[in-house]
């Protein structure tokens, strides 16, 4: 059996295991039930009697918001399905030439055992006993009858009858299925639904004995073919909705569920059958980025060593790029000449276009290295500092892997053997710097106002081909322009402190990477060093040398606090040396100074590493400290969104965006990963931000080339018009089909993430969690898995929704979960006990989530290797853990893009055992109700069903928000009125600051042109404002400063965000929070 066989193998273990102990039957169609009642034992496939209401319930549980929002209820077999304790299931379909169904029905009750039945069965021999003791000499309480099973089901037909619906006994007159036909178009809908025909005696409780379970039946047309379920005509809605009308056009939905799963069969056509499923599964196959050889075989263009070749011969590598990009053109040809339905053609236009014009744009690109000696050689040395940045990221040698100081001692590779020919560039990697690299040189270029979004799967590897880019920009600066290139060159922004805190290494190694390469190149690269700067809130970095008043530790405290602990927590980010591995900061406490990585004083703050042998033993380029940031402005910075709402509050700052002094250029490159988070309110306020900080670079020298990546989104278009005044171009741009855009395909062989569905009724969602957590954890250990499938399904992930419910599952996963386990476990030997337990939100220090993410690394045989992880969507973006294969998610996230996001962090390795998804969703949400019951078609088109984002940055709300702290942005940090005194020169008839204003004015209306004439009117409003202030101020004696930081002798232009008891603009100091708060009074209330 091959390794991917194998891990096929186990993975059916574990989803069999994990069906038996929800659905059931656990012990075979004829099973014995030894402790739980049948309704408690198992969550879903149960049929409950008719009528059976909430005071019914005999499992103890608060269902008092249980109920699922139906406006009406009936008595029709159908309305039994809202239920708390469902009496139907059932399925609706399309068929076309049907006259007849052929339905077959499954399902089993439990007896209870009675003293009588025991009595006769201790008399009789163990091996003619029809149930028997378990192991602890223990007799059942419940005997499973199968009424009939999928194997040999109880077979009936219905024919077509539009008149009325038809009712057919079955599984022993236990149940009866309801039939309607209806007509509809050619064909005919089609609604079976199985009911429970037991009646309830509500005085009492519900009686397990009434109930059926595993229920379940399949429908196949005995004439005619089943055809593709009636939706909503999207194609009326907009030219993406055609668009994606056209890329999904082969994934059909046959069915939906009532109250279960709806599935179908495989088949080369049509399926022959539908049916409903408790526990439905689907496989989201991975995508390959390696191209197809029909069209290009890439030799050996992608690369490293090839394209690092600084002496390579322009014609060779003309060539080969030329050809990379004519596999591209014949693929573009093949897919115009595809015929598909004429509806379609405009769609197809438009795809083909884009396409087309990518092309474009690469052969620019490869043109530009041709003819441009300055950018061929920033290009070569780029690709010569991504592939160290690549081997020392990944070798264990290395920065692969975490060592004690001098733990081996260093010693440089040979980047140009042959043990590192095979680093490449993924296809889509290269081919994205090709069609970028035109804009980025050239200020004029047509696309230069475009932002080019890099729009791929998670794990793909976006990171490495937007960090090529960066590189090549920070050395053709250096050698286009000087010492005027040297400055703050590349912004790199995030919304999450996890996601900055992991890039952030791999950023490390890359400024490293370029730091040696410019001491061995001083003369083409200048003497003022490549650096790094994390700029981020002070809960995960400083922002000052040394506190003041005790207000905030600066990172002089912090490290003279580490040097005392037992166990020194890093509280600066960096974890270890990224050339080297070598851990920052030891594990345990020593007197050793030499041990840390840093050098602090309390006026300077240095890294280096501990390890005598290393390159970087002396410094290493990255700073984390605001002070230091502002004093010496990094080549590269990376920073979470809502750190810029600082700059109307902090004038140093604006070294970051050119050195007049110095005379250094402003940044000239952007990087916004993960595009989709900036939405809702946060990217409405980032908006307008974004606005002042992008006027201010263009004030300042030149307008920055705007890059962005992501997994997820929908119409990109509107939201990049929103936020950066610019049109988008997406790459690579989606083809025909969803399954091939040339430089992504679905690799079809491969194993893919399974997705499994729970939807527990007649639980409660405690009761649902504590069950299903249960199985999963106890699923690797009774499963016979392989070493590999057994580590990768191990540490549990626990998603949510909210912090609120993280708490009660950190409860339940020291208390419930571990007792549930004792309780299915097969008997003490197999019994999985869960004692690391984690947490992984915003609860967690920044400090601590490096050690979180280290221990998530650990195999399954160290004592330390967690259990469960309970998390929030702090773990959805930039958490890269191979390792990860199992994920709980409690409830529908609130985006597709949320669920994708979060359920691509299992499974992300292909050379691994594939991810795990298990879904819990409530019953009582309509929504969670409707994806699970069409769980089959929302998964088999994952990306389709992504929702647009809303960003509304000029909208009223938020331009009385946010629109003066653009305009103080703006006169702080290009308007010569930085410091903070002079707020009071505010002149608004000087010339400069009419014409930065109505720059300002321009690029916002840019984004939004219906609101342009609000925009100056508000404007004019604050800039009126402003003036009045000074002159009011100038009147009580008191001058006007940005920021009132004595008594009464100032007064303030700003004051922070809530703050009602001072005078000011309200200004926000961050972004984390921009949602307002109100207080509600409900009238009426006695």
């Amino acid at each position: 059996m091959t390794t991917d066989g194998l891990y096929i193998r186990d993975r059916k273990l574990v989803t069999d295991y994990i069906n038996r102990q929800l659905v059931g039957p656990y012990d075979g169609e004829a099973e014995c039930l030894y402790n739980d009642h049948p309704t408690q034992r198992y969550l879903m496939g149960t049929l409950y009697p008719k009528d059976t209401d909430l005071d019914s319930n005999d499992n103890g549980q608060d269902v008092s918001t249980s109920i699922s929002d139906v406006d009406e209820i009936d008595d029709s077999p159908l309305s039994m399905v809202f239920q708390f304790l469902p009496a139907s299931m059932g399925v609706s379909f399309y068929a076309e030439e049907c006259n007849e169904v052929e339905i077959c029905v499954w399902g089993g009750c439990y007896i209870k055992v009675k003293d009588e039945d025991v009595e006769i069965q201790e008399q009789m021999p163990e091996e003619e006993r029809s149930f028997k003791q378990n192991v602890y000499d223990k007799w059942p309480k419940w005997v499973r009858r199968p009424l009939a099973s999928e194997t040999s089901p109880h077979v009936v037909s219905s024919s077509l009858n539009f008149s009325k619906s038809q009712i057919i006994p079955v599984l022993e007159n236990r149940a009866q299925l309801h039939i309607i036909w209806r007509p509809m178009g050619k064909g005919s809908l089609i609604t079976v639904t199985i009911m429970n025909v037991a009646s309830h005696n509500k005085e009492q409780m519900v009686d397990p004995e009434k109930c059926l379970f595993q229920v379940g039946f399949k429908c196949s047309p005995v004439t005619g073919s089943l055809c593709e379920y009636p939706s909503v005509n999207r194609l009326s809605y907009d030219k993406e909705e055609e668009e994606l009308a056209l890329q999904y056009r082969n994934n059909i939905t046959y069915a939906v569920g009532h109250g279960c799963a709806a599935t179908w069969s495989k088949d080369i056509e049509s399926p022959k059958s539908v049916q409903t499923v408790s526990m439905p599964t689907c496989e989201v196959k991975p995508v390959t980025t390696s191209l197809n050889s029909t069209y290009s075989d890439a030799e050996d263009v992608l690369s490293l060593q090839f394209l690092s070749h600084e002496d390579i011969d322009i014609e060779i590598l003309e060539y080969k790029l030329l050809r990379f990009i004519e596999g591209y053109s014949e693929w573009l040809k093949n897919i115009c000449d595809e015929e598909i339905d004429s509806k379609f053609d405009g769609a197809k236009t438009r795809i083909t276009g884009r396409i087309n014009h990518a092309i474009i744009r690469m052969k620019a690109g490869v043109s530009l290295l041709v003819k441009d000696e300055k950018v061929r050689m920033a290009f070569s040395m780029a690709n010569g500092v991504m592939l160290k940045q690549m081997i020392h990221s990944r070798d264990k040698l290395f920065g692969g892997s975490v060592k004690d100081r001098d733990q081996i001692k260093y010693v440089q590779p040979d980047y140009n053997s042959m043990q590192y020919s095979t680093i490449e560039w993924r296809p889509f990697q290269l081919a994205y710097q090709l069609l970028v690299l035109d804009s980025l040189v050239d200020s004029d270029s047509n696309d230069r106002n475009s932002v080019d979004l890099l729009w791929f799967p998670t794990g793909g590897g976006k990171t490495e081909a937007y960090l090529g880019l960066a590189a090549f920009e920070l050395i053709h600066r250096r050698l286009k322009f000087g010492e005027q290139g040297a400055g703050t060159s590349v912004i790199k922004r995030y919304t999450l402190r996890l996601l900055t805190t992991q890039q952030f290494q791999r950023a490390a190694t890359l400024i490293c990477s370029l730091e040696i390469k410019r001491k061995l190149n001083s003369e083409l690269l200048g003497d003022a060093p490549f650096t790094l700067g994390l700029w981020v809130g002070e809960a995960s970095s400083p922002n000052k040398y040394t506190s003041e008043n005790n207000a905030g530790k600066g990172s002089f405290e912090l490290y003279s606090d580490m040097l005392e602990e037992d166990k020194p927590e890093n509280p600066f980010q960096l974890q270890q040396c990224p050339w080297c591995g070598t851990k920052i900061i030891p594990d345990t406490r020593t007197n050793d100074k030499a041990d840390f990585g840093v050098r602090v004083t309390q006026t300077s703050f240095v890294f280096y590493c501990p390890s005598s042998t290393c390159e970087l033993h002396e410094r290493i380029p990255v700073t984390v400290v605001d002070e230091d940031i502002y004093a010496n402005p990094p080549s590269f910075i990376i920073g979470t969104v809502d750190k810029f709402a600082r700059l109307a509050w902090d004038q140093r700052a604006s070294g970051l965006f050119g050195n007049r002094v110095l005379n250094h250029r402003p940044p000239s490159l952007i990087i916004q990963d993960e595009l989709h988070l900036i939405s809702g309110p946060l990217g409405t306020i980032s908006g307008i931000y974004e606005a002042a900080i992008e006027t201010v670079i263009e004030c300042n020298g030149i307008r920055p080339k705007i890059i962005a990546a992501t997994a997820t989104i929908r119409r990109a278009g509107d939201q990049v018009e929103r936020l950066y005044g610019s049109n988008v171009c997406i790459f690579p741009p989606p083809g025909i089909s969803s399954d091939d855009s040339y430089f992504a395909r679905t690799d079809t062989d491969a194993s893919g993430r399974l997705y499994l569905g729970v939807m527990a009724q007649g639980h409660s969602p405690m009761t649902s969690e504590v069950h299903t957590s249960a199985a999963l954890s106890q699923s690797v250990i009774e499963s016979n898995l392989c070493g590999k499938a057994k580590d990768i399904w191990w540490t549990q992930v626990i998603y949510h929704n909210s912090r609120r419910e993280l708490g009660k599952t950190m409860t339940l996963a020291r208390d419930d979960i571990p007792e549930r386990v004792k309780v299915i476990s097969s008997d003490e030997d197999n019994l999985r006990k869960l004692t690391n337990v984690e947490e992984l939100s915003g609860n967690v220090r920044g400090i601590e989530i490096p050690e979180v993410l280290s221990r998530l690394e650990l195999d399954c045989t160290d004592n330390n290797a967690i259990d469960i992880l309970p998390c929030t969507n702090m773990i959805s973006v930039g958490v890269d853990v191979s390792r990860l294969g199992l994920m709980l998610i409690l409830g529908q996230p609130k985006t597709t893009a949320e669920y994708i996001q979060a359920s691509s962090r299992v499974g992300r390795n292909k050379k691994l055992p594939p991810g795990i998804v298990v879904t819990l969703y409530s019953a009582s949400k309509p929504r969670d109700r409707s994806h699970f019951e069409n769980f089959k078609a929302y998964h088999e088109a994952l990306y389709r069903a992504v929702e647009p984002t809303s960003v509304t940055p000029f909208s009223p709300p938020a331009r009385k928000r946010a629109l003066h702290a653009a305009l103080v942005i703006l006169m702080r940090h290009a308007g010569g009125l930085g410091e903070n005194s002079q707020a009071s020169l505010f002149d608004p008839q000087d010339s400069k600051t009419k014409r930065l204003i109505a720059q300002l004015v321009k690029r916002m209306s840019r984004a939004e042109p219906a609101e342009a004439e609000n925009i100056q009117r508000d404007m004019n409003d604050i800039i009126n404002d402003w003036v009045e202030k000074i002159d009011r101020a100038s009147d009580e004696g008191r001058p006007l400063r940005y920021i009132n930081k004595g008594g009464r002798q100032f007064s303030s232009l700003l004051k922070y965000y809530g703050d009602h008891d001072k005078e000011g603009w309200p200004t926000l100091n961050s972004m984390r929070n921009v949602d307002a708060e109100a207080l509600i009074g409900v009238s009426g209330e006695k």
